[in-house]
């Protein structure tokens, strides 16, 4: 998701303000599943000089993978901006995807998350990039995910004098959405998820594509060769499912009503259902926006916003 340097600015100046509210409980476990086998600095030609940008290899789920990361150039504590890349939702025997639907999956990726008052991190799930392994689908870019914050926490709290503030704050688009609205059902370190045309757990899309199949564009044979038929009982089922009840933090999906990859319809029927459970659920249909909302940038970023300023 890109941001215009003013809302980056302004997005910056709102985390700020509330890391000084009280903090939650950090989430860090320390395993040999999170461990960091590499920091390293890299260059990112465009990337703003006061902040420095490293790429970490971390475990996850026996697998070394890799993530982004920028820090700020003075010690001190900050909250954490996860940003967090779509892909397949089911899993596939891929390995090392190297881009989709225009996004590459390498260190350029920083150039729309860093800022000087934040700690970025963009980590690439397993069977992405320079991730080993292969793709996972919606629960093990989850637990990638969750594995990677965890590695970074560790390693800033142990080595670095810049370090987590124990907020993380989250957006994502498509399967990144919804590993964002996942990592919320169960981590305590989640500050807030905005989630752009988001894929919401194989128990709303999957149904919803059996009922609608001139919809399909491909997902119900990935999910039936990754899945087999559906069954809402299944621990697999729950497993690739995000648990509304769960997700308590302010959350906003922005969904365009021209997306062909994931239909609004499904998107809408997750957020009404979480807006039962968590009253700081916001919505936003944009007319004509495609998947991503790469056709209305502008518009995106002016409810992103709002939408901030009114939270923090």
């Amino acid at each position: 998701m890109k941001f215009t340097n003013s809302l980056i600015l302004l997005i910056v100046c709102l985390l700020l303000l509330s890391s000084c509210s009280a903090d939650k409980e950090k989430t860090v476990i320390e395993d040999k599943t999170n461990k960091v086998v590499a920091f390293d600095p890299i260059q990112v030609e465009g990337l703003n000089a006061t902040v420095q940008s490293y790429k970490m290899t971390y475990m996850s789920e026996g697998e070394e993978a890799v993530a982004y990361v920028t820090l700020p150039e003075k010690e001190g504590s900050y909250p954490v901006n996860l940003s967090l890349h779509g892909g397949f939702p089911a899993s596939k025997d891929l390995s090392h995807v190297t881009d989709m639907m225009g996004v590459t999956f390498d260190k350029n990726m920083l150039l729309y998350t860093a800022s000087p008052g934040l700690i970025s991190l963009v980590p690439l799930y397993r069977g992405y990039g320079e991730s080993d392994g292969t793709v996972p689908g919606l629960n093990g870019a989850t637990l990638d995910t969750s594995h990677a914050i965890d590695a970074l926490t560790a390693y800033l709290e142990k080595i670095e004098k810049r370090k987590s503030s124990g907020k993380v704050f989250v957006s994502g688009t498509s399967l990144g959405g919804g590993v964002g609205l996942k990592l919320a059902t169960f981590r305590d370190d989640i500050a807030d998820v905005v989630a752009v045309s988001p894929y919401v757990g194989l128990d709303h899309v999957y149904p919803w594509l059996l009922e609608n199949p001139d919809k399909d564009i491909g997902f119900l044979e990935m999910f039936q060769e990754a899945y087999g038929d559906y069954d809402q009982s299944s621990e697999q089922t729950k497993e690739e499912s995000i648990d509304v009840e769960k997700i308590d933090v302010p959350v906003l999906i922005v969904q365009g009503d021209a997306d062909s990859h994931i239909d609004w319809h499904p998107v809408k029927n997750f957020s009404d259902q979480l807006k039962k459970e968590n009253d700081n659920t916001t919505f936003e249909l944009i007319p004509d926006g495609d998947h991503g909302l790469m056709n209305k940038q502008e518009e995106l970023n002016g409810i992103n916003s709002a939408w901030f300023k009114e939270q923090f």
